[in-house]
């Protein structure tokens, strides 16, 4: 057995070693196998740790910062072992191999407290197994230790703070909706404690967070989020997290709550901050409650963040650069990017932090749904009038020696890129227009596009 205090000091890859050691020579008890792959993917800081089944093995990878580090590949006949193993600790039926299970564990690492979320899932190979680490600590930070730009910060906690309407968080899976509600509902508990009555339905919990009234979704119970979110309206709330819109029927009744005076705080995926009122009205949700109850969309990603032990000047991939550089200038930036120490795991970066843009309703975005208008015709709009997109704040990052062209790159799906740039390059046209028009821009104050 591998003690705590070599599993911090050891890398991935020198516990892996030491793992196969261990089960090669046979003299391994198996709840260490398993209590050694679950406490180091808590000291590496993973969120998740999968278990893959191959031809000839088990494959376990750590999920740290959005990508894969593989700790070992074990021999195929632990295969059963290891996964059952976790299956009673979790308290699921290890002989059952052929059903979907959910479970969750609670262990203590380095005198800290750690909840597991287990999905096991039969495959033709075998059970695949996947465990989410979840951290406390994640769901009582401060809404300022995000890492959101000081613009973008002040605009949020204006919408937060005004206590009425619909905020919606859009973004693809893992890219922090979550730990941004749960830091919203911290800092509205901890500023307006004294007017807002708070509570959440999610499915699932994530987080046991004791300022707030939580609900969970139990289909087993007959609780779903309309029947959850119909029982907390009549139990005095001001503010109401729902942890995700799915259907138009959930949203409807969601959005209206967000017209009677109460704060709705939700999460959609779509991929920007303007897609998700096409997304809105695809569900067939009337404009009309779509501009009346919403009152901002952030739309957000989550890029690694640069190990300070370990930073070094260097030149970014020139393609990749280019594509920034016709909407930024890059003139006189110091670019640096993380080597690689035992700090970091030796991949040069630590951590991450979300590129994001705020979407704040107006009169004229309200006209705009009103009208049907696409989500190229808000796009082009909002950008014209000064928004940042989460693009422009991630190349702020770039330039603040933050993080990476190539990890900004990465986060930014290339429809996206091609759209803000599109997006940027008629502002810079409009700005010419404007000069020799002086009508224009009273145009398009008013939400009016002059061909």
């Amino acid at each position: 057995m591998i003690r705590t205090e070599d599993l911090k000091r050891l890398s991935i890859e020198e516990v892996g070693k030491q793992l196969l050691e261990m089960t090669s020579e046979g003299n391994y008890l198996i709840s260490d196998v398993v209590t050694i792959i679950l406490q180091k993917g808590v000291l590496c800081r993973a969120s998740d740790i999968h278990m893959t089944p191959t031809r000839d093995g088990l494959r376990i990878r750590y999920r740290i910062d959005g990508l894969f580090q593989e700790l070992v590949k074990l021999p195929k006949e632990l295969h059963e072992q290891v996964v059952s193993r976790t299956k009673v600790v979790a308290g699921l039926m290890s002989h059952k191999r052929d059903i979907i299970q959910e479970g969750r564990i609670t262990i203590t690492v380095d005198k800290k407290g750690r909840d597991l979320r287990l999905s096991v899932i039969p495959t033709v190979l075998g059970e695949k197994m996947v465990i989410r680490i979840f951290d406390p600590k994640q769901a009582l930070i401060e809404l300022e230790e995000l890492g959101y730009s000081e613009e973008l910060l002040k605009e949020y906690e204006l919408l937060l703070f005004d206590l009425q309407g619909m905020i919606i968080l859009t973004g693809p899976s893992g890219s922090g909706k979550t730990t941004t509600l749960y830091s919203s509902l911290y800092k509205i508990s901890t500023d307006l404690d004294q007017y807002a009555s708070i509570v959440t339905l999610e499915d699932p919990v994530e987080y046991t967070v004791g300022r707030f009234a939580q609900m969970q979704v139990s289909r087993i119970h007959g609780i779903d989020f309309i029947s959850g979110l119909a029982a907390i309206l009549r139990q005095d709330p001001q503010v109401i997290m729902v942890g995700e819109i799915r259907d138009s029927e959930t949203c409807e009744v969601a959005l209206r709550a967000g017209l009677t005076g109460h704060l709705i705080l939700t999460t959609i995926h779509s991929g920007t901050s303007y897609d998700v009122i096409t997304r809105l009205l695809n569900m067939g949700i009337e404009p009309f409650v779509i501009a009346s109850a919403v009152t901002g969309i952030m739309a957000q990603r989550l890029v690694r963040t640069l190990c300070s032990h370990c930073k070094q000047p260097y030149k970014p991939d020139p393609i990749k650069l280019q594509y920034f550089q016709q909407i930024a200038d890059f003139k006189g930036v110091d670019f640096v990017r993380g080597e690689g120490c035992s700090k970091c795991n030796y991949t040069g970066f630590k951590g991450r932090i979300p590129i994001a843009e705020l979407l704040v309703f107006n009169e004229k975005i309200r006209q705009f749904i009103l009208q049907k208008a696409p989500s190229n015709v808000i796009r082009n709009f909002v950008i014209q009038m000064g928004m940042q997109t989460f693009l422009h704040d991630g190349i702020r990052k770039i330039k603040e020696g933050i993080t990476t062209v190539e990890e900004v790159f990465r986060a930014v799906s290339y429809k996206e890129l091609s759209d803000i740039i599109h997006s940027s390059q008629l502002e810079k046209e409009e700005t010419v227009k404007k000069k020799s028009d002086p009508d224009r821009q009273d145009s398009l104050e008013k939400g009016v596009f002059k061909p």
